[in-house]
């Protein structure tokens, strides 16, 4: 049932979308049959919704890869079954001349290589084949330990979808193929349907408050991705090389370049109204009366009722004062004010969840979390880190051992090959209270320990020529420092913070260290507190 959230999420997603691929070895043939694709009334369907459609017509096995390639930049993939590919013929003239079954093998390759990716991805699986639960069948036992969750006729995870669809130019056909299984008969997809298909279905991917924000501002920078191109011109070159030979630090000027283009992306966000339309278009109401039900919530053998006119109430209060905001909406339930600051701050998630939800509060929480304070959620898998100020590592020798590197960033760079370098470290104890400071991609919740006397020092080689030092693979997949000593400790990398919040815990364990004790009169000194 359509929503006006998810009609309005399903205009962001229309004004995302750009870009959607073809593969079937029957495009651009004038033959008819169930396998038949009309590739000129595809791409016109899709050019009335001003998209761009691309169709290839696969000859050989390096048509396939050049393919996947290109599969992996666009928006969706649309892929047929059966993809017939002539063999190159064997020499042996005695040699057995029957050929295995094409079914799905070039499209099982284009999968695998597709679903390795962890962004969002739309495939659609588009075959004359009327055996749409079998090829989902085969195709969910090969890719289950990546997408683990298993529908009717689709396959998916958080971030994947595929789905497994029957093509048609010739409805009523279609139909009385399907009369004996009519659980199929909604999977079968006219060519004109397709776009508005596509569409809706992507939808349901980034039906969401922040998958929205995110669409908006994406799409922002496609249709603004040649002025920032204008900006960054190449007339400035001379002035930037200026710039950088007079640095006394002249790597200083690669750091520059990258704040530089952030903070473009930052301000072209903020002048196209992107938070406006956050406010404006997404509309939190509509969020909240799609998503929320009217329940009865308990709090310390207390209950409240949890209604949308609850939640507005509090997401459109004006009282900057936290306390009076929460005890305004809280009006007339029993809890009393303390409780109500206990549920504040411990659940304020657990208001937006739905009571069938609310197991997943932690798991949303620390997932928030890590977007706000992981720098390293961006590192590809094959790219081994460095370290430098925010890497927290874990030691391998005492795996409830952690720590947090406070070097300099100036100070853990420029490095010779195979120079030896102290780097500091704060050591972060593994809790399991609700008072922690950092958590890590595997749920361990870290406290930093703010004692001067904590502070550890280790010595590390530098182990390439790039003036750092870099995490080697270990055999078991993860990356790795070792200390110099022949004993020594070997450090498994977890995570990089966020610039920000490492310069906060330097900053809080500087203040630490300018603490001054001393003997006075207790009568001035709480005089003067």
């Amino acid at each position: 049932m359509s929503t006006t959230f998810f009609d309005k999420s399903k205009e962001i997603a229309n004004e995302f979308l750009q870009s959607i691929v073809f593969l079937d070895d029957e495009a651009f043939k004038s033959n008819s049959g169930q396998h038949s694709f009309t590739a000129s009334e595809v791409s016109r369907a899709f050019a009335d919704e001003k998209k761009i459609c691309g169709m290839y017509n696969p000859t050989t096995k390096s048509d396939i890869d050049n393919f996947t390639e290109i599969a992996k930049k666009s928006d969706v993939v649309i892929l047929d079954w059966l993809i017939n590919i002539p063999k190159a013929k064997t020499q042996d003239a005695n040699a057995d001349e029957d050929e295995e079954d094409p079914r799905g093998e070039f499209t099982m390759l284009i999968i695998t290589e597709l679903i390795k990716r962890h962004g969002l991805k739309l495939i659609i699986i588009y075959t004359g084949e009327d055996i749409l639960d079998e090829i989902t069948d085969k195709i969910f036992e090969k890719v289950n330990t990546i997408l683990p969750n298993r529908g009717e006729c689709e396959i998916f995870s958080d971030t994947t979808k595929l789905l497994v669809r029957h093509k048609s130019n010739d409805a009523e056909n279609d139909r009385q193929r399907f009369n004996s299984r009519p659980h199929l008969l909604d999977k079968i997809i006219a060519y004109q349907n397709l776009p508005s298909f596509v569409l809706a279905e992507f939808t349901k991917m980034t039906e969401g408050f922040l998958s929205n924000f995110a669409l908006l501002s994406l799409a922002a920078l496609r249709d603004n991705s040649h002025k920032i191109l204008g900006l960054f011109s190449k007339k400035l070159d001379a002035a930037y090389f200026g710039h950088k030979v007079v640095l006394p630090v002249q790597s200083e000027a690669e750091e520059l370049l990258l704040k530089l283009f952030g903070d473009t992306i930052s301000d072209l966000l903020h002048y196209v109204g992107i938070p406006q339309k956050i406010q404006d278009e997404l509309l939190a109401d509509a969020w909240i009366e799609s998503n929320i039900c009217d329940e009865q919530f308990s709090v310390k053998s207390k209950n409240f009722q949890r209604t949308r006119t609850f939640l507005r109430l509090l997401i459109h209060s004006e009282k900057e004062d936290i306390e009076k905001r929460f005890d305004s909406v809280f009006k007339g339930s029993t809890l009393s004010k303390n409780e109500i600051k206990s549920y504040r701050e411990s659940n304020s998630t657990e208001l937006f969840l739905n009571l069938a939800d609310h197991d997943s509060k932690d798991e949303i929480n620390s997932e928030f979390a890590m977007l706000t304070h992981h720098k390293s959620l961006f590192l590809p898998q094959n790219v081994a880190p460095k370290l430098t100020l925010g890497t927290v590592i874990r030691s391998l020798k005492n795996h409830n051992d952690f720590y947090v590197c406070i070097q300099q960033r100036c100070d853990a760079v420029r490095l010779k090959r195979d120079e030896d370098r102290k780097f500091l470290f704060l050591p972060l104890t593994k809790t399991e209270s609700d008072k922690f400071h950092i958590i890590t991609p595997n749920g361990d919740k870290l406290k930093s320990d703010k004692k001067s006397y904590s502070i550890r020092t280790i010595k590390f080689k530098c182990n390439c020529d790039e003036g750092a030092i870099k995490g080697t693979l270990s055999k078991t997949g993860t990356f790795i420092f070792k200390e110099i000593y022949e004993d020594g400790d070997v450090f498994e990398w977890i995570l990089d913070l966020k610039d920000l919040h490492s310069q906060r815990i330097v900053a809080n364990f500087v203040s630490l260290l300018s603490r001054i004790g001393l003997d006075e009169s207790e009568w001035l000194r709480m005089s003067g507190s």
